[in-house]
């Protein structure tokens, strides 16, 4: 009976992730809100139907997607192909490698990304789920800083401000046929302004 079951659990596993996989490439097509279950059943090679026996509606898939995206966005958002080293040997080095490649993320997801930032003001549901990923994972990045920075003074308060840094020119390049930027100049502004931050150069006003 054992034997039997684990084939079944394996196939039920990988069904669901193909229609994760298939909802991320059709909102990258043409953007949550114009994509049916239809479209991402259709996309995975399964009826509808059988996209339903995994999600309960299009919302649950949309959620199911985001946990997705967020428990891998190492192999989504390809960091093993754009030189980001697995240790931090070079500050500055590991931060422009990892700025290029969520620039790419970006722009490659521009249109569900944009759609998202939206659902996060409008949809509870979508803003609680982003809280509790962002938390979850500056957890990891306060500790991996607290691991390399000789003052992990507010170390998560440096963490969240670099972050947003990061965040912040990443949507002006995902934008930037608006502004017709100098990419490289304003990669290094970035980097050199979270260099500032996680090592402290901020003024003191007091």
């Amino acid at each position: 009976m054992e034997n039997t079951a684990r084939p079944v659990q394996a196939r039920s596993q990988k069904t669901r992730e193909k229609l994760l996989k298939a909802a991320l490439s059709m909102y990258e097509k043409k953007g949550y809100h114009k994509t049916t279950v239809d479209d991402i059943a259709a996309e995975a090679g399964v009826s509808t139907g059988i996209a339903y026996r995994y999600f309960r509606n299009k919302k649950d898939m949309l959620l199911s997607v985001i946990s997705y995206g967020a428990d891998n966005i190492e192999s989504i958002a390809q960091l093993e192909n754009t030189g980001v080293p697995d240790e931090i040997t070079d500050m500055r080095e590991y931060l422009e490698a990892i700025l290029r490649s969520f620039e790419a993320f970006h722009i490659r997801y521009r249109d569900i990304h944009e759609e998202l930032e939206g659902l996060q003001h409008t949809d509870e549901d979508v803003r609680k789920l982003y809280s509790e990923i962002t938390e979850d994972k500056m957890k990891n990045v306060t500790s991996m800083l607290a691991a390399v920075l000789s003052d992990d003074t507010h170390i998560r308060e440096k963490a969240y401000s670099a972050i947003g840094i990061m965040e912040q020119h990443c949507h002006m390049m995902m934008n930037n046929e608006l502004y017709g930027l100098d990419a490289d100049v304003m990669r290094d502004i970035a980097v050199n302004a979270v260099l500032g931050v996680l090592k402290g150069e901020q003024k003191d006003e007091t």
